[in-house]
């Protein structure tokens, strides 16, 4: 039996304009046939929103819980797109209620407004993803173009640049970086070819010239390279297995990959690729010098002010003025953007290799456990005992194997009869492992919602999208439904026949 839990919400509206929030449930439960625990994602169902206001929300989560006999007491964690709202918003009205029903932003969206960040760092990244995206209408808006592409490059093709999902984005930098020169020659293909009209011509002959450049070749290579990066990250981050610790650990390793990224080995190996891929469109593999405004010198007051100096490298100014810019505002903006989770991993981080925690430790451990004690405490209300989890750990880290996680350690507890032991250590691992990192089985309900209603099927009870919906969506569980006894029992309800026996 699951006793706590959290809930993962999503509001956008469906083909009717009705706002729809989607209601997921994350617990960790026990199989009592297989005998193991498992982190279980349920979808409760939708729930028309009228109020979207902090309020409103609010109001909406706790009646639909009240519904389903779900104790509001029980819940220690939420996140939702529409919740951060820290004064007036359902995260702070949702904590007031309940101190123990911890925020967790989704990583893989904040993930997503890190490289937005990143992106915004310099306008000459802007005009990048502008300059990749002409490349798509050009191609996208005529048959006749897009033939022209296909000749050239058949297996890769052009893709839009999306405004939000920015690890997308490396769907769309992909045929540049890999095809370059393909794209090249259709474009200088277009631009000879006397049936197109002359804006048509020196459209192309334009897109040609800005794409056969050093710079702008370098900065598919740094951006390609940063994005899948990014792209592998946010798949882990949306796995219903992870945990906020396992969270922390994937964001730790892409910092360290950035930081990596911006040094000079690394950015003499982007300089090495460039080259062989300038050597493709015939272009010298060299920084075009910036016709950039004369910055006017300022008076100097005093002797011991320093005069101001400029870079006059063009290949140490783009180092500087891109790649160094935009791998530093995604560290920086990483460092924000995850304080939350990084202080919700922090608590329960001394849980995570109990095997490594030594009775010379005591002090430390006993600290842990009790900041961890009060982390899960309402008034009078505890889930745990930091002294009795503090003796625990340490006795289990004695019998426990090396590099376990907290699921495979719940269930080695279970394979050698210990839960009942160590029963303050089992409540603080499932607590941890209830806790969302991501919204995303909550979009993907909404996938699902577009198919049930489509432009074709606007029009249908809340009650019956709702039933489509939990069919689909838990069709796992709608297999072990024994559709024999469902049809029978059915049947009795719906008997129009009197039985005059």
């Amino acid at each position: 039996m699951a006793k706590w839990y959290s809930i993962i919400l999503d509001c956008p509206p469906d083909k009717s304009r009705i706002e729809q929030m989607s209601i997921i449930i994350r617990f960790v439960s026990y199989d009592e046939k297989a005998k193991k625990f498992e982190i279980r994602e349920h979808f409760l169902g939708f729930l028309p929103i009228t109020d979207t206001t902090g309020k409103g929300l609010t109001e909406v989560i706790l009646d639909e819980l009240q519904n389903l006999g779900v104790a509001f007491s029980d819940m220690r964690g939420h996140n939702g797109a529409n919740m951060k709202g820290k004064h007036s918003g359902v995260q702070n009205r949702i904590l007031q209620r309940n101190p123990r029903a911890f925020f967790v932003p989704c990583s893989a969206h904040t993930l997503n407004l890190v490289v937005g960040d990143a992106a915004a760092a310099t306008g000459q990244t802007t005009g990048f993803f502008e300059l990749i995206q002409k490349l798509y209408v050009f191609f996208s808006s005529s048959t006749s173009r897009w033939d022209v592409l296909k000749k050239h490059i058949p297996s890769l093709t052009l893709k839009a640049v999306s405004d939000t999902r920015w690890e997308s984005r490396v769907d769309a930098i992909k045929p540049v970086r890999y095809q370059l020169g393909e794209i090249y020659d259709a474009l200088v293909e277009i631009s000879l070819d006397e049936k197109n009209n002359n804006a048509l011509k020196y459209e192309a002959k334009c897109l040609a010239q800005s794409i056969a450049n050093f710079k702008f070749i370098c900065s598919v290579i740094i951006w390609f390279d940063i994005l899948n990066k990014v792209n592998v990250a946010s798949k882990l981050l949306q796995s219903p297995a992870l945990n906020i610790v396992e969270c922390c650990s994937i964001l730790d390793k892409t910092i360290d990959f950035l930081k990596q990224y911006r040094s000079e080995e690394s950015f003499s190996r982007i300089l090495h690729e460039a080259r062989d891929s300038a050597s493709e469109v015939e272009i010298e593999p060299v920084f075009p010098p910036e016709n950039t405004v004369r910055v006017r010198g300022k008076k100097r007051n005093f002797e011991y002010e320093a005069r101001d100096e400029f870079v006059h490298n063009p290949e140490k100014q783009f180092r500087i003025e891109f790649l160094c810019d935009v791998v530093d505002t995604a560290v920086v903006s990483i460092g924000e953007r995850f304080q939350q989770l990084q202080a919700h991993s922090n608590d329960f981080k001394f849980l995570y290799d109990i095997h490594a925690l030594k009775s010379s430790m005591k002090e430390e451990i006993m600290k842990s456990c009790k900041d961890l004690q009060i982390t899960l405490t309402d008034e009078d209300h505890m889930d745990i005992d930091g002294i009795d989890l503090c003796d625990e750990l340490i006795n289990l880290a004695l019998i426990l194997p090396a590099n376990q996680s907290p699921i495979e350690v719940l269930n080695d507890l279970v394979k050698n009869d210990l839960l009942s032991i160590v029963p303050n250590v089992v409540i603080a691992l499932r607590i941890l492992l209830s806790l969302p990192v991501s919204v995303a089985s909550g979009e993907r309900s909404f996938s699902k919602l577009k198919i049930i209603k489509n432009y074709l099927r606007s029009t249908m009870s809340q009650e019956r999208l709702v039933g489509l919906a939990t069919i689909s969506i838990e069709s796992e569980l709608c297999d072990l439904i024994d559709y024999q006894e469902l049809i029978a029992d059915f049947a009795k309800v719906k008997a129009r026949k009197i039985s005059f026996e």
